[in-house]
C-alpha cells in the first residue's frame, strides 16, 4: 500500500529573545516538511517583515531592522537573515531588557499578523557554586555543584546553559549549550533550599563516543565554565519543556506524540525574555 502524505501548510517560525541588559533580536524562517532535507541551504528566511517591539511597562518601542550576514561552512558560503535594532539609532541601542518589564512583539509579513508577549522575571540567583571531584575520575574531571534557595512564591522557572572554555583547545565552537534538559520550575521545590548538580551543556548536532557521553557533563582539568542561570516566565518554560520532550521522542515508536507549545499566535516558536545571571568557575588544577 502506498500512502501519499500531503505537504502541510508552511508556517512562520519565530526565534526571538530579549535578555536582561541586552538588545532584542530575532530570526524568521518558514517551516519545512517532515521528510525534507535539513541543512543550511534548505532554510527559508522570511524577508521584508515589519517588526515592532514595545516595552509595555514604559510604552517605549523600537522598529527592528533586517540584516544579512554571510558565513563560510565547509568551504561554502551561506547567508543568514537577522532582525535587530538599528545600529545607527542611539535610542534603539538603549532599548535593552529590564527586570520586571513586559514586552510585546508585533510582526507583519505579507499580510500575516503575529504577536506575542514575554516578561523578564526577577532572578533570585544561586546561593553558591563549587567544583567537586568525580569518584574514580578525580584526576581529570570535576562535577559542578550548587545551592539554590527558591522564593516562597509558585511559578519560578529558569533556563540553564553553560559555556565551556577549554584549557586544551580542540577547535570546537565555545558557545552556550544546554544539557539533556534546559529548563526547570519550582512545582515541587517551591520555597525550599536544595542542592543542584549542574551538567555541562553540549552540542547536540555532534556524534559522541560512549566514553565521551559518560563524561560529557563534567568539567575537564583546567577548563573555565560560564554558567548562565536565566529566570523565564511560564510560557517560555512551557515552550522549552515541550520542545525537549518532542526531541526526546524522535525515533521512539513507543513515545507519545508531543506538540511543542510556543507563545506566538499563528506561528511556531517563541518570544522569550531572559533575566540572566552568569557565574564563572575555573578548575585551577592544570
Amino acid at each position: 500500500m502506498n500512502i501519499k502524505l500531503n505537504d502541510g501548510e508552511k508556517k512562520i517560525v519565530v526565534e526571538a529573545q530579549i535578555e536582561l541588559n541586552e538588545l532584542p533580536y530575532l530570526t524568521l524562517t518558514r517551516s519545512i516538511g517532515f521528510f525534507d532535507k535539513i541543512d543550511f541551504s534548505s532554510v527559508e528566511y522570511v524577508k521584508g517583515a515589519n517588526i515592532k517591539i514595545t516595552d509595555i511597562t514604559t510604552s517605549k518601542f523600537i522598529v527592528l531592522r533586517e540584516y544579512t550576514i554571510d558565513t563560510v561552512v565547509g568551504g561554502n558560503t551561506f547567508f543568514f537573515n537577522l532582525y535587530g535594532p538599528d545600529l545607527n539609532d542611539p535610542n534603539a541601542l538603549n532599548f535593552k531588557g529590564e527586570t520586571g518589564h513586559t514586552y510585546l512583539l508585533n510582526i507583519e509579513s505579507n499580510g500575516t499578523l503575529l504577536e506575542a508577549y514575554t516578561q523578564i522575571p526577577p532572578n533570585k540567583g544561586l546561593d553558591s557554586i563549587w567544583l567537586q571531584p568525580v569518584p574514580g575520575r578525580g584526576d581529570s574531571f570535576k562535577a559542578i555543584k550548587a545551592l539554590y534557595s527558591d522564593p516562597d512564591t509558585f511559578g519560578n522557572s529558569v533556563k540553564l546553559q553553560t559555556q565551556t572554555l577549554r584549557y586544551v583547545k580542540d577547535g570546537s565552537p565555545e558557545l552556550y549549550f544546554s544539557s539533556f534538559n534546559s529548563v526547570y520550575n519550582d512545582d515541587i521545590i517551591n520555597g525550599t533550599k536544595i542542592s543542584l548538580d549542574i551538567d555541562l551543556g553540549f552540542d547536540k548536532s555532534k556524534t559522541y563516543t560512549r566514553d565521551q557521553y559518560q563524561t560529557i557533563g563534567y568539567v575537564k582539568k583546567g577548563d573555565t565554565v560560564n554558567i548562565k542561570w536565566s529566570a523565564i516566565d511560564k510560557n517560555v518554560f512551557i515552550f522549552w519543556n515541550t520542545l525537549a520532550f518532542a526531541e526526546g521522542s524522535v525515533g521512539n515508536p513507543f513515545a507519545s506524540p508531543v506538540q511543542v507549545q510556543g507563545n506566538v499566535k499563528n506561528a511556531i516558536g517563541v518570544w522569550a525574555g531572559y533575566g540572566s545571571k552568569i557565574y564563572t568557575i575555573i578548575d585551577s588544577i592544570k
